[in-house]
Parts: C-alpha cells; structure tokens; sequence
C-alpha cells in the first residue's frame, strides 16, 4: 500500500516549528520537608492571590485562590509567619505540588 503525502518530513517539520513551545518551563515544587514551603493541593489554575511579599499572616490566613473544574479552593497559611515569596501569577496554570508560596516562620 502506498500513501501519498504532500510534504516530505523535512518540509513539515520546518513547517511547523515555529507553532512549537520553544522552551518548556518547569515550575519549582514545594519542599514537603520545609512547613512554609505551600504547595498546591491540586492541579488547577490561580486565580486569586490574597497576599503580598513580605506580608505577616496567620495559620489559617488564606494565600492563593485555585480553581479547577468549576470549584475554587483557598490555599491557606500552613504556619504563622512572614511571606517571603510568591511564586505564582494570575492566571497562571499549576500541576499538584507546585510551589505557591514560600513563609519564613516567626521567631
């Protein structure tokens, strides 16, 4: 059987590599062994960030608003502490585990 196909390999390949992500970016995931490292809990996407770098919160305080199928989740503090990063953007599309925020513990 012979199929016939009107560009070679080549030509598609040229054709569609600039259709191509050109560089695939890893998001950093939250280390389980660090309490102020919050991960998300699920896949989902951001669509909320309810603090700032360098904001105090409480255990409990909430952080990062995902959503995924419809429902949204708030991602709350895990410790009381200093937020000393935000990891995550608006709209921004996350794999469970993630690194949302990163909290330095208070002394």
């Amino acid at each position: 059987m012979i199929i016939w196909a009107p560009f070679s390999y080549a030509q598609l390949s040229y054709l569609l590599t600039p259709l191509l992500p050109q560089k695939l970016e890893r998001h950093p995931k939250a280390e389980k062994s660090v309490k102020g490292s919050v991960g998300a809990p699920m896949p989902g996407k951001v669509v909320g960030i309810r603090v700032k770098e360098k904001e105090v919160v409480k255990k409990g305080s909430p952080l990062v608003v995902l959503s995924a199928m419809k429902m949204e989740t708030n991602v709350s503090a895990p410790i009381d502490g200093t937020v000393s990063k935000i990891s995550v953007k608006l709209n921004q599309t996350l794999e469970a585990g993630d690194l949302l925020v990163d909290i330095e513990p208070l002394s």
